[in-house]
């Protein structure tokens, strides 16, 4: 069974900031990497990561394309939004998942920007 509803619903719960429902589509133990921040592990610093650390206060995810098979998946797109402090924000991204039985168990972001 393909998880494309999985990485669909995931950025659609994060763009509602619907943060009770985040917690349903993810492991207890998740990991999460991203970029600027440290791994983060556990339910409980994910939803404190959305909840009070992410700079991002209000956006929407834009899939381009989206691979997903019954383990993995893979998505890239556009992020639109609006900072914390009211700044305009434009990003390309790009999302590597692991699924354990339904839900998402590790998550990695890419940003198109310079790093190197």
């Amino acid at each position: 069974m393909m998880r494309d509803h999985l990485v669909q619903r995931l950025l659609k719960v994060i763009d509602l900031r619907d943060w009770d429902q985040l917690g349903t589509l993810v492991t207890d133990d998740v990991r999460y990497d991203r970029p600027g921040y440290p791994t983060i592990h556990g339910v409980a610093q994910l939803l404190d990561f959305y909840r009070h650390t992410r700079v991002i206060a209000d956006g929407r995810h834009k899939l381009e394309s989206l691979l997903t098979d019954e383990t993995q998946g893979f998505c890239w797109g556009s992020f639109e939004g609006i900072s914390r402090s009211g700044e305009p924000l434009f990003e390309l991204f790009a999302d590597w998942y692991v699924f354990e039985a339904d839900r998402i168990c590790r998550r990695r972001s890419f940003f198109y920007k310079p790093a190197i």
